[in-house]
């Protein structure tokens, strides 16, 4: 009889362990690695490379680093394969050493970088480290250790970060290199590092498990033995978790009875363990199988605590599965990324489906795609490592033991199943010439892929023109498009997105959305296993008909969805927060509970909305780099794309909070409002919508501009070019051929027929594959009876015409169009000492519409003074000048269209430079606002380099201004900027450019509101 529970009221109670030696008090327990410190410090300064082998749960990842401190081999640079892991070891690390994150111990994934100078561990993806080792060769490496932990899992990023730090030990011997796994295959890695040098050898070393009583003991059991302990026949157990004898007979697809039989096996621990605090961690292959799973739990939420380990699911809301429950048994339904290096307390029993998601290119849909497969037996071995490290542990793997001894030992490299495109990109380049060359580098790896697949990426890249060959016998180099696309650190197709909405002229649009196509979690809440909810939170943000817009894919519509929910967090949000922080300066003791209140009234202004605040942060973060890239290379296209959103072209725009409570029908529900419904079983949410209310043009214009660049991107990647009987007429595509075919017809229903206005010819154009030519593609490939061949585009001509870099001569006029009518305003020429910039422009703008401030208090140390030009005298600083009513005459706001600024920078002193850019925004925002200056445009002249490190878009921002214009600025004719800074890049330029700004305040706005201030409070800004 199976073993089958029907309601949460059929489970026993179990009180929590009254023992004072339950596992959960040994916080930081002495681990087996520690026996071997001695040894392994020993062994890794003697050797260039060592490798230490031992048992998940040892210590290695946590201890050897700390290990190398104790004994100053800093700086260290630990590696592991994905985020979560990352900020889970380091926080760990932080915590034994009793340091703040960020400051000894740090770390780096994506574009959040939470380490500074002083740190002395910094933890860093394998894809991070390969980034930074490409772009900055040698330096990167300055580093005394670098650690290689997990190096069992192969990514692409973790292979190519094996062969660079493998060509980079040729040159600098004083680097120590240390892998760790604890299923590597020794062999191999001891045979790829044995050329380094005559009479050097990877050291090894074992870490013992073996009488260590700080190993707690792992039992594994099959499926054999689950249906023993289930009463259930075990032949039809055994049937519904896998189908076939062995791995090659049978795909890893998962039944539906398989959830209900993981269930009763959870129900059966539950049971038969009387330690609440011992958790059960499920490995699933999905997000569709982590909610099949789920919703069976749901019913049982007075028994259960259910936590969700997936890359869609938030790193903070992931760690809540770190903490050991007392008052439910805590289950963790995971993929694998809780698979290698995460040490979850109190976990004594893991439930291995031994399936797992594995990504290849699929060359029918012309794009990434993932299958289920069978886990290895080195990934196994890795889960069943999740247990036995604070308590006994005991493994139920749901496959027979003849069928799981039939599995591979390792899981095939990444390396072999994907196109590498964009890894071929970023080697080509590479700053170092040790690996800039991918066919030579790539035949060093650990496992080379076929010649044929590196030839494709290459043809590929030269295709999209972001590689080129001089010459048949030289190297492939990247073009100047090539380069650009490698500097934004995102996937390859989400960098082209970025381009091509930069060559219609949104080029702010396209970098939010190229980031969102990488991002996961976004920003909109996705409550887990409540899709109907979802999609309500999706129509919030984006209402109407996606025939109007032509998104024909679900990935397209939640990407814009998205996008538009970032406009509107900084429009309804960050808007009100930059008044408020312009307010505060004029409130110094109120300035520093502000600071402390802010991210705890932003974090429940974003769950009012359904909004998750640490993915608007990283969207937010990762914007600016993108841009500040852009900065640093001026493609043509930066010239004509307006800094200012199109979101803020509706001035009207304002949105009014109304909240309303909101009852929890579903008790267990995963969302992320963990913090507000522990205060109660409601919470409230602003009824207010649609949220972006007078904004739907924009996205509707936004949204349409969308589905035809991932149209012209997809066609861009079929193999089938078509177009040669296309003709261009009037700007406009015509087809020369027949009519399209009936699709009716190619099903046998159309009942027109010779009347049909479609063709019924074989040969005829097929109808055009919507899934095609989305996000997702179409998984039926050739077979599909629609055509995937690629179409004209209206942005094809336009990309290869505007993605080069600015070439136009440097021309006064375009400063000098910024300038009023002569007598009809005047300019103001900021901290202008020697009337340098004055004298020039006084030649060819009227004098007497030109007023300048200097810090000399009279002409006497001058030469010459510019004729009928206004100074004004003692003013030692533009910030005096803007806000101060005591330093020497006044300035005639009332006659200001045009500021100019040409600051002047300290070398090397970033942190002071950007304090002082920071300032000068804040405090002429102030005065703008106080006296209702709309009208006036800021100038600012500097190098586009240090424009870009001092991220003065982005401080421009926080003040409400906005960049309208930028052009390179004519030294010849108006004087010479005599700020240089060096171009550390290829192709990158050093030069002077102009920067026009003005400012667009919120709607919030109070008539008179700034002016009350500034009047009181002028000269006391601080």
């Amino acid at each position: 009889m199976a073993f089958f529970p029907s309601s949460s009221s059929s489970l026993p109670e179990i009180s929590p362990p009254s023992s004072p030696t339950s596992a959960s008090s040994l916080e930081f327990p002495v681990l087996p690695v520690a026996a071997l410190k001695s040894k392994i410090i020993q062994k890794i300064q003697e050797n260039r490379v060592t490798l230490i082998i031992g048992e998940t749960g040892c210590g290695k990842s946590s201890q050897v680093p700390q290990f190398l401190l104790e004994e100053n081999m800093e700086p260290i640079v630990c590696t592991q394969p994905r985020r979560f892991a990352v900020v889970a070891v380091t926080r760990m690390v932080a915590k034994a050493r009793k340091c703040e994150v960020g400051g000894e111990v740090g770390y780096h994934i994506g574009h959040s970088r939470v380490y500074s100078e002083r740190s002395k561990i910094v933890f860093k993806t394998a894809g991070v480290m390969l980034e930074e080792m490409l772009e900055k060769g040698l330096n990167a490496l300055k580093y005394k250790v670098i650690i290689l932990d997990e190096v069992h899992e192969r990514s692409v990023e973790s292979d190519l970060l094996l062969v660079c730090v493998k060509q980079y030990l040729l040159k600098k011997t004083d680097l120590r290199v240390v892998l760790m796994s604890a299923t590597a295959d020794i062999a191999r890695y001891r045979e790829y590092f044995r050329d380094l040098a005559r009479g050097e050898r990877v050291e090894l070393l074992a870490i013992p498990s073996s009488g260590q009583d700080t190993i707690y003991q792992r039992k594994v059991s099959y499926i054999e033995q689950v249906a023993e302990l289930l009463n259930m026949e075990s032949e039809e157990t055994a049937l519904k978790c896998c189908s076939g004898p062995s791995p090659w007979a049978v795909a890893a697809d998962i039944e539906p009875e398989m959830y209900q039989l993981i269930l009763n096996l959870i129900i059966y621990i539950h049971k038969n363990e009387m330690d609440i605090e011992k958790g059960i961690l499920v490995f699933l292959p999905t997000y569709y199988a982590l909610e099949q799973q789920w919703r069976l739990l749901k019913r049982f939420y007075e028994t259960f605590k259910v936590h969700i380990l997936h890359r869609s699911i938030d790193t903070e809301q992931a760690l809540n599965a770190m903490k050991i429950c007392k008052s439910h048994r805590k289950v963790i339904l995971a993929t694998n990324i809780a698979e290698s290096s995460v040490t979850i307390p109190m976990v004594g029993y893991v439930i291995d489906s031994c399936r797992s998601l594995q990504v290849f290119w699929d060359n029918n849909r012309k794009k990434d795609s993932a299958e289920l497969v069978w886990v290895s037996k080195s990934q196994a071995d890795q889960r069943r490592g999740r247990t036995g490290r604070t308590c006994d542990g005991h493994v139920y793997r749901l496959v027979k033991r003849s069928f799981y001894s039939q599995l591979k030992d390792y899981e095939p490299p990444a390396i072999l199943r994907l196109s590498l495109r964009q890894q071929v990109l970023l080697l080509c380049c590479a700053k170092s010439k040790a690996i800039n060359d991918p066919k030579v580098l790539l035949r060093k790896a650990l496992d080379p892929p076929e010649p044929e697949v590196v030839e494709d990426a290459l043809s590929l890249l030269v295709d999209n023109h972001a590689l080129q060959k001089v010459s048949p016998r030289s190297r492939y180099e990247p073009t100047f498009y090539g380069r650009l696309l490698a500097s934004f650190s995102l996937s390859f197709d989400a960098s082209i997105l970025i381009i091509k909405f930069g060559a219609i002229g949104m080029l702010r649009e396209g970098i939010v959305l190229g980031i969102l196509m990488d991002m996961e979690p976004q920003p909109i809440l996705r409550p887990f296993g409540q899709e109907n909810l979802f999609m309500k939170y999706i129509d919030d943000f984006l209402s109407g008909d996606s025939r109007t817009t032509g998104l024909s894919g679900r990935k397209e519509v939640i990407c814009m969805a998205n996008a538009c929910a970032f406009q509107f967090w900084q429009r309804a949000f960050k808007d009100k927060h930059r008044l408020e922080h312009l307010r505060q300066l004029f409130k110094l003791d109120d300035r520093k509970d502000r600071e402390i209140v802010l991210p705890n009234i932003e974090e429940e202004w974003c769950l009012f909305h359904n909004l998750l605040q640490s993915s608007l942060n990283q969207v937010a973060e990762s914007y600016d780099e993108v841009l500040d890239s852009l900065h640093r290379y001026r493609p043509q296209f930066l010239a004509t794309s307006s800094g200012i959103p199109s979101c803020y072209n509706t001035n009207e725009y304002q949105h009014k909070c109304h909240l309303d409570c909101e009852q929890y029908l579903d008790a267990d529900a995963l969302d992320m409002n963990y913090k507000l419904r522990e205060q109660g079983s409601e919470t409230r949410k602003c009824i207010s919508v649609p949220f972006l209310g007078h904004n739907e043009s924009f996205a509707h214009n936004v949204a349409q501009n969308l589905a035809s660049v991932v149209k012209e991107m997809r066609s861009q990647c079929s193999s089938a070019v078509s177009g040669k009987n296309d003709l261009m007429v009037d700007g406009n595509w015509h087809s020369t051929r027949e009519a399209s075919l009936c699709k009716f017809f190619l099903k046998g229903t159309c009942n027109r027929g010779p009347h049909c206005s479609f063709s019924h010819s074989s040969t005829a154009k097929r109808p055009e594959c919507r899934f095609f030519f989305s996000l997702q593609g179409c998984r039926n490939g050739d077979s599909c009876m629609f055509s995937h061949d690629s179409v004209p585009s209206a942005y094809s001509g336009v990309l290869s015409s505007l993605c080069l870099p600015e070439n136009a001569a440097a021309d006064m006029w375009s400063l000098l169009q910024w300038f009023p009518v002569p007598y009809h305003g005047c300019i103001l020429i900021l901290d202008d000492n020697d009337l340098y910039f004055s004298s020039h422009l006084a030649r060819f703008y009227a004098p007497s519409s030109i007023i300048s401030t200097t810090s000399l208090r009279d002409e006497s140390t001058l030469d010459q003074l510019p004729t009928g030009v206004r100074i004004l005298w003692g003013h030692s600083h533009p910030y005096n000048t803007i806000l101060s009513k005591t330093a020497g005459s006044s300035v005639p706001w009332d006659e200001v269209k045009c500021v100019l600024w040409f600051p002047k920078f300290e070398a090397e002193h970033k942190e002071g430079d950007r304090s002082m850019v920071q300032t000068f925004f804040e405090y002429f925002a102030i005065r703008i606002l106080g006296d209702a200056l709309y009208e006036a445009t800021v100038i600012i002249t500097m190098n586009n380099i240090r424009f870009s490190h001092l991220q003065v878009e982005k401080l421009a921002r926080e003040c409400c201004f906005f960049l309208n214009d930028s052009f390179l600025f004519d030294e010849q004719n108006l004087g010479e900027l005599f700020d240089e800074v060096r171009a550390r890049k290829p192709m990158v330029q050093s030069r002077p450019v102009s920067y026009v700004f003005s400012l667009h305040p919120p709607v919030v706005v109070q008539p008179g509101d700034f002016a009350t201030l500034l009047n009181q409070n002028v000269n006391n800004v601080v």
